[in-house]
């Protein structure tokens, strides 16, 4: 896993220990039969819906603001017998991608996280 600069390795690693939730102004409209999932804040008027469908979709839904992230990817990896190195990355990228679109915050650390 190539993350990068010692400072990046260290921001991922501190992103790995968070707990991240969906943002409270968030529509959300799941497409029952595909599993898709569309996202539209309300607050960011340059926001685009964006449809996170197969493993994004997964990994969203796993989200809950309860749990670290590395504890996310520990499920996910034991669920579908992947590599937690592998799909630690990209739940990590994902991740970052979706709190830079601020459709995710960081929760306070009072949740679970080992």
């Amino acid at each position: 896993m190539d993350l990068g600069t010692r400072d990046e390795r260290r921001e991922s690693e501190g992103l790995f220990d968070a707990v991240v939730s969906p943002v409270e102004s968030l529509a959300l409209v799941r497409d029952e039969e595909s599993g898709d999932l569309t996202l539209l804040s309300l607050t960011d008027t340059d926001c685009k819906p964006l449809v996170l469908t197969g493993t994004a979709a997964v990994i969203w839904d796993e989200l809950d603001g309860e749990r670290s992230l590395r504890l996310v990817v520990s499920a996910l990896a034991s669920e579908y017998g992947l590599d937690e190195l592998v799909i630690g990355e990209q739940v990590l990228t994902f991740v970052t991608q979706l709190l830079d679109a601020r459709l995710l915050q960081k929760r306070d650390s009072g949740a679970t996280t080992a």
